[in-house]
């Protein structure tokens, strides 16, 4: 079924090489899409097969396993060989601690994890909460005139104790709940926390906002602006 025209209907990856997307009937089953969102930890090559194959603009941010942009990462997937590779380097729209619009959505997108090792895309508690500190002013100020400070946080880890984990890695970040009291989106999307279990919670509302973990994929409408 068509969405509604006032609506926009959005594909959301994150985490791992889902077999429903990356086929060849991908178009039949995600051919009414307006936009394609990725939460992180997926190969350029595989957003590249999306955005090529659906024709539709794409924002992503990074995970904690993500390397630099542009930098192939297809050697940690499988089935590769089974479709066509498109080069994708250009093609990821990444975004860090910046509002990007597209398709008429206002998009904050925040890489990373909470800080376990070395590894990049790892932040802190206090380093976290200092950055988003810094956007405050501005997502305030957009919500008074607008009654959102942007339409979709689009993160890679979940907000604490909102389907976060009890390890480090996959704790989450307590600035995250204060942000979005502040902003006001419709939607908190994040990956980062995988889903092995049917039960598990996928989406939990807080105040105005759902968040929901996109983990595979999930297909989500919003309202539009233009």
């Amino acid at each position: 079924m068509k969405h509604r025209p006032d609506t926009v209907k959005i594909l959301c990856v994150a985490d791992e090489v889902d077999l429903l997307v990356y086929s060849p009937r991908i178009r039949e089953r995600f051919g009414d899409v307006d936009l394609v969102l990725s939460a992180g930890d997926l190969p350029d090559e595989y957003l590249g097969y999306i955005t090529s194959m659906l024709n539709r603009p794409i924002v992503s941010v990074a995970g904690n396993h993500d390397a630099e942009p542009g930098l192939s990462a297809a050697a940690r997937v499988s089935n590769f060989n089974a479709l066509e590779i498109h080069d994708s380097r250009a093609m990821t729209g990444r975004i860090a601690f910046k509002v990007k619009k597209e398709s008429g959505l206002r998009i904050l997108g925040i890489p990373g994890s909470m800080r376990y090792n070395s590894g990049p895309n790892q932040f802190s508690q206090f380093s976290m909460s200092w950055r988003i500190a810094l956007m405050l002013p501005g997502l305030l100020v957009r919500r008074l005139f607008t009654g959102r400070g942007v339409d979709i946080i689009l993160a890679h880890s979940p907000p604490c104790g909102i389907h976060d984990g009890p390890d480090l890695p996959h704790r989450g970040f307590s600035s995250f709940r204060w942000l979005i009291r502040a902003a006001a989106p419709a939607y908190f999307v994040h990956g980062h926390v995988h889903l092995y279990d049917l039960q598990t919670a996928r989406e939990t509302q807080m105040g105005s906002t759902t968040v929901i973990n996109v983990y595979g994929h999930k297909v989500i409408e919003t309202g539009g602006r233009s």
